[in-house]
């Protein structure tokens, strides 16, 4: 779950939320739109904890969550390691390439096929482009089965069957009672949202809200 209750916070020259007040429940799929600039990624690392409000208070009760941003790049891009042992860094972070368990090598090989990188798992990292860096950074962030899913735009760089593949997938994950806050520029890609927000000039409201208000055509 996750729950903001009266929350503020503000960059000197910015107001992003303007007490707000937020809820995710256990198994809910919510998503989240709004302008460049409007604040997503900002509540993101709120909830997150990389930032700390000025008032009111975030609780986040999962403990496995798994954070997927918008960048089409790995911190360790230039390691020379291949697709399925940076994927097997998700599965046992404190013991790097750990697969000597078939359950392990078996989980692995699943999730790379899930994500369309099988063929591709003995590349280097090095050698992929940026839609095939994407979904080596989601398929390390999903093999773990985290609790909670948190997605900021997680399409950045993916060709149109690509981005297809993992709207697939986030649908999937939400069947299986996955918890997932997901921030996306097309309100298309939240069509199974069970709630959708806009966030814009400090407030969360409610999507239908804003189409009442006139926004159809926000440029997103």
């Amino acid at each position: 779950m996750i729950k903001l209750d009266n929350v503020t916070f503000a960059f000197p020259d910015t107001e992003v939320l303007n007490n707000v007040s937020f809820q995710l429940n256990d198994g809910e799929f919510i998503g989240i739109l709004g302008p460049n600039g409007g604040g997503k990624s900002t509540f993101l690392k709120l909830v997150l904890g990389l930032l700390k409000p000025q008032s009111g208070k975030i609780e986040v009760s999962d403990k496995n969550i798994s954070y997927i941003s918008q960048t089409t790049s790995l911190s360790d891009a230039s390691f020379p390691a291949t697709v399925k042992e940076i994927v097997s860094l998700g599965l046992s972070k404190n013991k790097p390439f750990f697969l000597h368990h078939k359950e392990h090598k078996d989980k692995v090989d699943e999730i790379l096929k899930e994500m369309d990188l099988y063929d591709i798992r003995n590349k280097l990292i090095s050698d992929l482009s940026g839609g095939q860096l994407q979904r080596v950074k989601i398929a390390k962030a999903l093999i773990s089965s985290p609790s909670l899913i948190i997605l900021d735009e997680p399409d950045a760089g993916m060709d149109e069957k690509g981005h297809d593949h993992l709207i697939s997938i986030i649908n999937k994950l939400h069947k299986e009672n996955r918890s997932i806050l997901f921030v996306s520029h097309h309100p298309e890609d939240l069509e199974h949202a069970d709630k959708i927000y806009f966030i814009e000039s400090g407030e969360i409201l409610p999507y239908e809200h804003e189409l009442n208000r006139g926004h159809h055509h926000v440029t997103l």
